[in-house]
């Protein structure tokens, strides 16, 4: 039992630590592909500023927002890191970074988080003043307090004090120690043995062997770099890797090839808002066009290359292509101009004290300033070339500013001074530096070798992506297939339902104008017509009197019977809208110029003709009931006005047939056809509002008497 319950323990306690090194690669990989969307992650999970004198403050601020002390220094050295990069857009970023990194300083328990910090340093004082030497020495420091602890996050940090040693070494000359440093990168991403971090060393060194001339080298490096690339979907990285291998070709050479890559990169670049990358695409352009003379394209590309520099806020890329534009100008016969954005970048070097930089801006001063005969300021910038060439050791640089000196003093015809400056530049050819060997250690054949693993690694990337693509586009076609497959049968169903339903609708509209017992037309289907738009010329309602029992006394079928004869006799004898309104009792919707007398006479016969016994009595109204069209009365007034009507016909007795119509005159008042409708119809008989015509005596007509029982006023 102890031995299992050991075994879970070791076993969660490895997949939680597994788990951890993952989120750790993830998050590193996440700072270099998206920083920005790891900063806006960062800034909504932890509340700042955050004040803390000491540690204990600090263990009690993180307490207050729900994380581990531990956990919360992480986030702020992720944080620091973030407000450090090239790529964040954040107001005051560099302030933000140093108020962090003083609070990192203040919390730091042990010598991995003041290792840390000091790494951290170094990145903002080569970040935000371009002071390379003093970023080297805060990065060595970091070395030194660094504890080889075999952690995650240990081999993180170290990763990143090599790459960053690597790079500000190549940036200040010094090729040795950041090729060591380097090496040192690319061993530390192989023992994490993570693809995405192992192809960023790889192509580190290729960048370091390009600028030192190894062609061979830096495409070899690139080739490793770009398949494994191929196993990650960072597009980062891909976009990175396409930009320095356009700066390869153009080494080569192979300007096509440079413009292609150069071109590819921008346009990924530019999906990822990555505008400073972006800019070193359009310089790597401008320089394809300058080493092929054509100035004026290079001009434009620089242009494009310096607005992009502005909008990233980067002042080293904006002074780096000032000094670019400045050549192109040169070059291009407009030497004022030249010197415009020659000054501008000098400014802007020196404000960042940068040089290293400064150097070959002042030496380009000197030789525009020589080309224009201007001697005085030639003298001026290249004693200034030369006391930075000094200081950094550049024996190269420091040749070329003693021969523009000396040009310049002969301008000035001093030459006396002239002469010191030849002994001196004699002296220095004498004795030149020993050199690491730059030599190129392949020959052409390895060179081309390179060059097709590169288009082999290249395209085996692309079918890959391809092989991807139709992977990928033979689900969704299967998928859309299925889809559609399922969506048709719904629809067959939903149409096939529909129909149904389309058929039991018209089946139960036409049932709900049928009287339900005879299921001949009944009351609704009267409204309905009335509604319509051709009117009829007569409403009349029809009463066989001696039958209105008869369901009662003859019972529902056989009445039934009786009712559909006189209906079938009525309908074919008018051709027109006939319904019971229940038995014994129809409405008449007629369409065709009568008079009452003949209409009631014709249905006279009609109940003769059927053989059946009984008096009739009709309600008959002439329409429309009002003289004005636009006043709209409803079929249930109607029909209540026929009532009205045919009880007036019932009152004169059931000894003989009688009928009476009712038509309203000309002045009469639309109130009369209001609710109550009885009350208004019999006051508007009294008035004379209402025309009475009858086969009977009009002094015995009996009106029905209307009677409230809901205390109406009226």
């Amino acid at each position: 039992m102890r031995a299992s319950l050991f075994f879970v323990s070791f076993f969660l306690m490895f997949s939680w630590s597994s788990a951890n090194a993952q989120d750790d690669i993830a998050l590193e990989i996440k700072l270099n592909e998206d920083p920005t969307q790891l900063y806006e992650e960062l800034i909504s999970s932890i509340t700042l500023p955050i004040d803390a004198a000491n540690i204990e403050e600090f263990k009690r601020a993180a307490k207050a927002q729900g994380y581990e002390p531990q956990a919360l220094k992480n986030k702020l050295q992720l944080l620091t890191r973030v407000y450090l990069d090239t790529s964040t857009k954040v107001q005051n970023k560099y302030l933000h970074s140093e108020k962090l990194i003083a609070l990192l300083e203040r919390v730091s328990e042990n010598d991995f988080d003041k290792s840390y910090v000091n790494a951290l340093k170094g990145r903002h004082i080569g970040r935000s003043k371009s002071d390379y030497t003093t970023a080297i020495k805060f990065y060595n420091k970091s070395i030194k307090l660094f504890n080889e602890e075999n952690t995650t996050q240990s081999r993180i940090l170290k990763i990143v004090i090599h790459k960053n040693l690597g790079t500000l070494h190549r940036l200040i000359r010094q090729d040795k120690p950041a090729q060591q440093h380097l090496n040192r990168y690319r061993e530390s991403a192989y023992e994490l043995k993570n693809n995405y971090l192992i192809a960023q060393a790889e192509s580190a060194l290729g960048h370091f062997y390009n600028r030192q001339g190894q062609l061979a080298l830096a495409l070899q490096h690139y080739s490793e770099a770009l398949r494994l690339s191929n196993k990650e979907n960072k597009p980062f990285l891909k976009a990175n890797l396409k930009l320095k291998l356009a700066r390869v070709y153009r080494d080569l050479k192979s300007w096509d090839e440079a413009l292609i890559y150069a071109d590819e990169a921008s346009k990924d670049f530019k999906k990822l808002n990555k505008e400073g990358y972006q800019s070193s695409c359009m310089t790597v352009m401008a320089m394809v066009h300058a080493n092929q003379g054509q100035w004026n394209q290079a001009i434009d590309y620089y242009l494009t290359a310096q607005q992009l520099d502005l909008e990233s806020e980067n002042l080293t890329s904006q002074a780096l292509n000032y000094h670019n534009l400045g050549e192109a100008y040169f070059h291009n016969g407009n030497p004022q101009y030249a010197l415009e954005f020659l000054f501008k970048s000098n400014a802007l070097f020196l404000e960042r004290k940068s040089k290293h930089y400064l150097v070959y801006n002042e030496l380009l001063i000197a030789e525009v300033a020589l080309a224009q005969k201007e001697f005085s300021l030639a003298d001026k910038h290249s004693v200034l070339a030369l006391s930075n060439a000094v200081a950094l050791s550049l024996h190269d640089e420091q040749i070329k500013a003693l021969q523009y000196r000396s040009q310049a003093l002969r301008g000035l015809e001093d030459f006396s001074q002239a002469f010191e400056v030849l002994d001196k530049l004699i002296l220095l050819n004498q004795n030149p530096p020993e050199k690491a060997s730059t030599v190129e250690p392949f020959a052409a054949s390895v060179l081309t070798e390179q060059k097709l693993k590169i288009q082999l690694t290249q395209l085996k990337g692309q079918q890959n992506e391809l092989n991807t693509q139709v992977a990928r586009s033979r689900i969704l076609l299967i998928t859309a297939f299925t889809l559609t497959f399922l969506l048709t049968l719904l629809g067959l169903n939903l149409w096939r339902r529909a129909k149904s339903l389309t058929s039991e609708l018209t089946e139960a509209r036409l049932q709900s104008v049928n009287e339900p017992i005879t299921g001949l037309p009944g009351y609704r289907g009267f409204t309905n017509e009335l509604n319509a738009k051709v009117k009829p010329s007569y409403i009349a309602l029809l009463s066989l009197t001696d039958l209105l029992d008869d369901d009662l006394s003859q019972g529902v079928q056989n009445n039934t019977e009786s009712i559909k004869l006189i209906f079938n006799q009525l309908s074919s004898s008018f051709n027109s809208g006939v319904y019971l309104i229940r038995p014994g009792l129809f409405l008449l919707n007629i369409h065709e110029s009568t008079t009452p007398s003949a209409l009631f006479e014709r249905c006279k016969k009609i109940t003769s003709s059927c053989d059946i016994k009984t008096t009739i009595h009709m309600g008959i109204l002439p329409l429309p009931l009002l003289a004005d069209l636009d006043i709209k009365i409803s079929p249930k007034t109607h029909f209540g006005t026929a009532q009205f009507a045919l009880t007036g016909a019932l009152s004169l007795g059931k000894d003989k047939d009688y009928f009476v119509m009712l038509k309203s005159l000309n002045f009469a008042p639309p109130a009369i056809f209001s609710t109550p409708l009885f009350l208004h119809l019999e006051k508007g008989v009294k008035r004379g509002l209402l025309k009475i015509e009858t086969n009977g005596d009009k002094t015995q007509l009996s009106w029905p008497k209307w009677k409230s029982h809901e205390n109406i006023d009226i």
